[in-house]
This record gives structure tokens, C-alpha cells and sequence, in this order.
């Protein structure tokens, strides 16, 4: 195959100059034409480019304006021809005929234009005004068309008729092959040809026609919505983008295509056009004036007869309505007076009849509302004021006797509103009162509000909240207590409450919101629980939480929950106290079990060896070993005593017998009669000093209730300190308290028994003597005398006990 030769531009300029043709271009930006060789040899310009001023001055002046006038009007269509004389290089008009198209604006917006020019025969005036007579007949008979149409469409009721006419004619006048309207329904985005006329030999289209898609994306689609005529000389001016639609026109064997769009109120609502199918044909501005003119008139007339239809419409329903409106006024299960301006009944309904008592309207009929015993004078100064009042009074019957005849002689509760007509001048005219009888409705809405107060006072009384709440719309009501049991303020937004709970235990949270999620899912209907409710002040109080799905219907928009909580915190309070005496109970119970048992050693024990050492010393005469057997009874003696001791004081504190008699002490002899009195117990490897103390420090105590603290500290501290230090001292820690400590430097506390070191019957060491109630003794002692008790201590380093004394 032979390649396709390359383009020959000297022989496309040979050519152009033979049929004295050539082409130009826009350049808006700079308001220039660029123009081919034979452009610029014509006008005898000396470069490419000639000013739009320079070109158009240069067309003779009566053709100018026109010119002119008809490029102004070019909004719709893309292609554009005209004829006109110009002034060439030597000065003599020449005839040329021009064809334009509007290109797609360029990047900064400009629209630019590009054509051909192409000199013809000279014309003589003569010739020029035959052509201009046969166009004047031409649009002198399009002018009497579009008259006649219009003038057809005035004096006819059937618009089809009408319309398939003037399509009709269009065919004949055009030698056209189809013409047709379609209608545009954007809400469901398609398309319907709804009138079509067809010329002999060719197939109607209007039935497949139908719900065609529309698409304003689409290239015919944009240009109808742009309110852009569509003119195709050939299907060769349609864009790429067209080729959805061209291959649509290609299979109906379309060859030429002209469509204008359809306006209502500036609003494209269709498109009418003309196929040409047998042949081509190129459309003149005239054709495009003459049809998108016509197009013009029948949208007018259309949305003319629509409008017509539509009042004729409005004025039956407007009578339909006012016969409905006259039967509902009868009926109305309300009371309504109708009263002239001057305050003269006039008119009543049914309702009013049987509200007062009355068997026929006439019997009331000119009455004055002003002269009504029942209506009070305020109400009335207002209606001769002219104002709109709402007002409720009990009515009695038995004060109208002269005012109107009724067979009522009760009393009623009377809702009335009266309302102040005007007429179309805005003149006065009537009073219009509407009567509801609420003497049922109050007495039964009195006693629910009396109901539902006792209600509230009971619910406030036990601390029992209700309420109700739609899952699927988020509303509901609330009484307070229920806010209040769930730490919301009252009358806070329901959606703000259910599924949030910000005052819930995070624990009970997550319960309450997986409930609320599976009973949108239909998982759940009941759900009761107690919950812990944070007050604000770090503390939380309990409240039970009873929910019950009551109507459960999602399919319309209706999952309706009641909710009954009540506060138990009392309750919860009460058994945590039970919970906590029993346990505590249960430990005194298994200390004293432990204390008896203990008892039974620690007192067996002495008694044993005073009861063997005594013998001894019956049977002995080594006067050493004699005293060693003494020394032992004594020991034993003393730690014997101790715990009857122990044991005397634990029974008086219990009892509540335990006296204190206080006097002045000098804490400085005291603490050194402790230290001088202990002595002979403390082993050689073990130091007790009186370590830090004031100059002179007196305080107001029981003598004997404090020796007994500061002594079974020491006592404690030479049990358990094999070598080291034990040391007494005190010191001020405030204007009026003084901290006494004994401290050394024994075995320790282990950290998990320090909490307990206090509690009765409690020894660390049960290989060591003692009750374990000297400790605990110490502990109510010092708290009558008004301080507290303390102890740190590190395990293998020792520790330091102490207790605080008013001073």
C-alpha cells in the first residue's frame, strides 16, 4: 500500500487564491484578527494581524450596523454567514461572503472566533435590492407565520391540533423531513417527545421516543441546559465528545439537525427541532431567527394554556373547597360566633347550638356581644379596641335570661378565642369567637395534675424516679427524682442522659450502654441492675435501675422504654455496716477464742513456776539459790499481776467505767521516774535514755494513765531490742499539742502487720509474753486524753511508737 503524501501547502494556497478564498482568526486578548496571505493581499495590510476598529471600518457603513446588530445576537448557536461589501487595497468595494465559528474558550477565558473569507461577483444596486426584496417576502411570510400561530393558538381550546399544524407547516415552509418537541423532566432525568410531525415517506419516532435518559453531562444534553441552539449542517460539526448522540442520528439516518431550547421563566423545560433525512442542508441565520422565534411563541402559549388550565383548576378546587370549608365550619366539634363589626351576632355553627343550650340559630340572631353578662368589661374594652384577646370564664347560664334564651342553667368551663377579620380593603369587619367547652377536660385534667403531684410527692418521699424514652426519635420525659437518682441535674436533654450516664460507675456504664444497644438490635427487653452514681464529691451512692421495652416497633420509628430507679443507697449502707459487724464479730469471736487459749498459757505459766519455786523454797538452804528461787516468783508475781491488770482495764473500757482523774504533771519527772524504775529490766547490751525533752514542760493528764502508756511502749521495746538503743523523749509539734515517742532498735514490724499492731489480742510474736491487749489499752488511753496514737517502723532496723497530748 502506498504511503498517503504529505500536505502541500503551496498547492493549498494555489487553490485558495483560485476561489479567491481565505481564512482569519480572533485574538480577543488583543483585540486583533490574524489573517491568511490572501486576507492580507486583498486589504493590502503590511503584516498578518489588522485591529477589530481598522476591519470593521473598512465594511461599508450601511452594512455595517447591521453586521453588528446581528453578531450581538448570535447567544445560541456556534456557526454564523453573512455577505457584505469591503473597501480592498485599491479603494473599491468588493463583495465577500463570510462563514464564523465560536471556539471553546481558551485558558483565560477568551472565546475566540475562527472563519473564512471568500470574495464573489460584484452586485449591482439592482441585483442587491432584488436580493433584498426576496428577503424581505421571505421574512415578511415568516413574520405572517409566526403571526398566524400565534393567532391560532389564542382562538383554540385544543392545543394538539394546533401545535401539529404549525408543525406541519414548518415542514413545508423548511422542505424539512421531521419536526418535533421534547419535554425535559429533571426530577427524574429523562426525556419525551410529546409533539411530532412527519413529511410523506418518513417513519414517526414518537413512541420509542419515551423516558429517554437525560444527562446533563452529556454534549446535546449541556448545550439544551446552556439555553444553546444545536445547528448541524452535517454530523461532521458535532464534537467527539457527541458521539453517544451521533450514533443515535446516524441510525435514524439523519443528515442535518437544528434544535432550539424551550424557555419558561428562564428556565430550559424542553427543546423543539427539525431532522433532515432525505438530504443535507446548510442553515442560514434567517432559519435560526425564524425557528427558535417560533419555538419562543409555542413555549409562551404553552406555559400560557398550562397557566389558564391550572387557574380553571384552581377556581374548582376553590369551590370545591369552599363547600367543604362551609360543611366543616357546620361541623366543627368546636363553638363558633360569627359577629358584625359593631358587635351584632350574625352567624353560628352547630356546635355553638348545642354548647348553649339553643334549637335554632335565629333565636340568638342579633344579640350583642357587648351586652353579655357573662363576658368580662376588660375583654370587652379590648374587642372595642380592636385587638385579639384569649380568655377562659366559668359561664353561668342562669345570668342570660334577658340576654338569650337557653335550656342550660349550669355552669361550664369556656375556652374562647376571638379573632378580628378584615376585608380585602383591610377594613373591619367581623369578630370571630371560637368556643371550646373544657369543663370535662379541666375537671379530668384537674384531677390527673393532683394525681400525678401525689405521684411526685410519693416518688420524692421514697426517692422513686420514672420515666419513658424513644430510642429510635431520642425524646422522652422525666420526672426530677429520676434525674437526681442518676447525678443529673432535672430537666436535663434525655439524649444527654440514656446512652451517655457521665455520673455512672464506668463499670455500670458499660452495662447500661450495651443494654441500650441490644435493644436497638432487638436482643434485649428488660434489663435490672444496681449502680454505683458518683455525687460530685468523690463519693458514690447506689441506685437500682428497673427498664422495660414497652413498644417495640423500629419499622416505625418507635422503641419506647420505661425506666423505674430508686435510690438504695440507705439499704446499701446498711448492709455494708452488717457486712462489717459480722466480719468484725466473727474476728472478735476468733480473737477471744485465741485470747482465751492464750490466757490459759500465760497464766498457767507463772502460777507454775510460783507455784514450783515456792516448794523449792521450802526444801532449800542455799541462801543463793534461795534468793534466785525468789527472784523468779517475784518476776512471776509481777507478770501475773500484769495481766490481771491487762485484763481488769480491757473489762472497765468495755464497760465504759474507766475513770480518769486528772491533775497537773511534770512530764520531766515522770518521764525520768519511768526511766529510773526500768532500769533493773534492761539487759547490759541495750541502752535507755530520756533523749530529748524540753527545759520545764507541764501538762493537765491522768498521772497514772500516762506512766501506764509511755511504760508498756518501753516494755514492748526491751521485748523485742536485744542490743542497741531504746530511747523516750517528746517534743512540741504544734502551739498546743505535745508528741511523745519511745524508739529502738529492735526486730521491727513487718509492713503488712503495722495497720493491725493496734487491734485487741493481737502479738506479733507468740512465743513472746504477753495478752496482746496492752497496745489496744494504749490506744483508747490516749484517745480519752485526747491525742493520738501512732507507729512507724522497718523490719530488722526497729521502730518508734508515739501518741500525741493536748497541751
Amino acid at each position: 500500500m502506498k504511503e498517503k503524501p504529505d500536505f502541500d501547502c503551496d498547492k493549498y494556497r494555489q487553490i485558495a487564491q483560485m476561489a479567491k478564498m481565505g481564512w482569519w482568526e480572533s485574538d480577543l486578548k488583543n483585540r486583533q484578527y490574524i489573517c491568511s496571505d490572501f486576507i492580507i493581499n486583498l486589504l493590502g495590510l503590511e503584516s498578518d494581524r489588522i485591529s477589530f476598529e481598522d476591519f470593521h471600518g473598512r465594511i461599508r457603513e450601511d452594512h455595517r450596523r447591521r453586521l453588528r446588530n446581528e453578531y450581538f445576537s448570535l447567544t445560541n448557536i456556534e456557526t454564523y454567514e453573512q455577505m457584505f461589501p469591503i473597501r480592498a487595497k485599491d479603494g473599491e468595494d468588493i463583495w465577500v461572503y463570510s462563514k464564523i465559528s465560536f471556539k471553546q474558550p481558551d485558558e483565560e477565558g477568551y472565546k475566540n472566533i475562527i472563519g473564512y473569507l471568500q470574495c464573489i461577483d460584484k452586485q449591482t444596486e439592482e441585483t442587491s435590492e432584488s436580493t433584498d426584496s426576496l428577503q424581505v417576502n421571505s421574512l415578511l411570510y415568516q413574520q405572517n407565520s409566526l403571526s398566524y400561530s400565534l393567532l391560532a393558538f389564542l382562538q383554540s381550546d385544543d392545543i394538539t391540533q394546533i401545535i401539529n399544524k404549525i408543525l406541519a407547516d414548518l415542514l413545508k415552509q423548511t422542505k424539512g423531513d421531521r419536526t418535533y418537541i421534547f419535554e425535559i423532566d429533571r426530577e427524574h432525568k429523562v426525556q419525551s417527545c410529546i409533539y411530532e410531525a412527519t413529511a410523506e415517506g418518513i417513519s414517526r419516532e414518537l413512541d420509542f421516543l419515551q423516558n429517554v435518559p437525560w444527562d446533563d453531562s452529556l454534549w446535546w444534553d449541556r448545550q439544551i441546559s446552556e439555553k444553546r441552539s444545536i445547528i448541524l449542517n452535517t454530523l461532521d460539526d458535532m464534537p467527539p465528545e457527541a458521539k453517544i448522540y451521533r450514533d443515535t442520528l446516524e441510525v435514524q439516518d439523519i443528515k442535518s439537525v437544528m434544535a432550539v431550547p424551550l424557555l419558561s421563566k428562564d428556565k430550559v423545560w424542553g427543546y423543539m427541532g427539525i431532522d433532515m433525512v432525505r438530504t443535507h442542508r446548510s442553515w442560514s441565520n434567517i432559519d435560526h431567527q425564524w425557528f427558535s422565534s417560533l419555538g419562543n411563541i409555542i413555549s409562551i402559549c404553552l406555559q400560557l394554556r398550562k397557566a389558564e388550565l391550572q387557574a380553571k383548576e384552581d377556581r374548582r378546587a376553590l369551590d370545591h373547597s369552599e363547600k367543604i370549608l362551609r360543611n366543616i365550619y357546620k361541623n366543627l366539634p368546636v363553638g363558633i360566633e360569627l359577629y358584625d363589626k359593631d358587635g351584632y351576632l350574625v352567624d353560628m355553627n352547630d356546635k355553638e347550638l348545642e354548647i348553649f343550650g339553643l334549637t335554632d340559630m335565629k333565636e340568638a340572631l342579633g344579640v350583642s356581644l357587648f351586652e353579655n353578662p357573662n363576658i368580662p368589661e376588660d375583654v370587652k374594652e379590648k374587642l372595642r379596641a380592636r385587638e385579639n384577646v384569649d380568655f377562659s370564664i366559668n359561664y353561668d347560664f342562669s345570668k342570660i335570661d334577658r340576654y338569650v334564651t337557653s335550656r342550660r342553667k349550669d355552669i361550664i368551663n369556656l375556652q374562647t378565642k376571638v379573632a378580628l377579620l378584615y376585608d380585602s380593603q383591610n377594613q373591619f369587619s367581623n369578630y370571630l369567637f371560637i368556643n371550646i367547652d373544657t369543663t370535662e377536660t379541666t375537671s379530668a385534667y384537674t384531677k390527673i395534675q393532683e394525681f400525678e403531684h401525689l405521684f411526685l410527692l410519693i416518688g420524692d418521699y421514697a426517692k422513686v424516679g420514672f420515666a419513658h424514652f424513644n430510642v429510635m426519635t431520642r425524646d422522652g420525659y422525666a420526672q426530677d427524682t429520676w434525674y437526681r437518682n442518676l447525678g443529673e441535674k432535672e430537666n436535663t436533654p434525655m439524649p444527654q442522659v440514656i446512652g451517655v450516664y457521665s455520673h455512672v460507675h464506668p463499670e455500670d456504664c458499660a452495662v447500661l450502654k450495651q443494654f441500650v444497644g441490644q435493644v436497638k438490635e432487638g436482643k434485649a427487653t428488660s434489663l435490672s441492675k444496681e449502680v454505683r452514681v458518683n455525687r460530685g464529691n468523690g463519693k458514690y451512692s447506689w441506685t437500682s435501675i428497673n427498664v422495660m421495652v414497652r413498644d417495640y416497633r423500629p419499622q416505625d420509628g418507635v422503641i419506647e422504654m420505661l425506666c423505674i430507679n430508686y435510690d438504695i443507697t440507705p439499704l446499701k449502707e446498711t448492709e455494708q455496716k452488717l457486712i462489717i459487724a459480722r466480719d468484725k464479730a466473727e474476728e472478735l469471736d476468733r480473737l477471744k477464742s485465741a485470747f482465751l487459749a492464750n490466757m490459759s498459757h500465760e497464766i498457767r505459766t507463772p502460777l507454775n513456776s510460783i507455784v514450783g519455786f515456792s516448794s523449792l523454797l521450802a526444801e532449800t538452804d542455799d541462801r543463793e539459790e534461795r534468793q534466785e528461787y525468789i527472784k523468779i516468783v517475784e518476776t512471776n508475781n509481777e507478770l501475773l499481776l500484769q495481766l490481771v491488770s491487762d485484763i481488769l482495764d480491757l473489762s472497765k473500757i468495755e464497760s465504759g467505767t474507766f475513770d480518769f482523774v486528772r491533775s497537773d504533771l511534770d512530764v520531766n519527772e515522770s518521764c525520768m521516774k519511768i526511766i529510773k524504775s526500768m532500769e533493773m529490766k534492761v539487759p547490759e547490751t541495750v541502752d535507755l535514755v530520756f533523749e530529748k525533752y524540753m527545759p520545764d514542760c507541764h501538762i493537765y493528764t491522768d498521772k497514772n494513765r500516762f506512766m501506764q502508756v509511755i511504760t508498756n511502749f518501753i516494755n514492748n521495746a526491751l521485748k523485742f531490742t536485744k542490743q542497741g538503743t531504746i530511747a523516750l523523749g517528746y517534743e512540741q509539734t504544734a502551739p498546743h499539742e505535745i508528741k511523745f515517742y519511745v524508739r529502738d532498735t529492735g526486730v521491727g514490724i513487718p509492713k503488712e502487720k503495722i495497720d493491725s499492731i493496734f487491734e485487741r489480742f493481737v502479738k506479733l510474736n507468740t512465743f513472746v509474753q504477753g495478752t496482746g491487749l496492752g497496745l489496744s489499752i494504749c490506744k483508747s488511753l490516749v484517745s480519752q486524753m485526747g491525742g493520738k496514737i501512732g507507729v512507724e517502723s522497718t523490719e530488722g532496723e526497729g521502730s518508734c511508737f508515739w501518741f500525741t497530748h493536748p497541751y
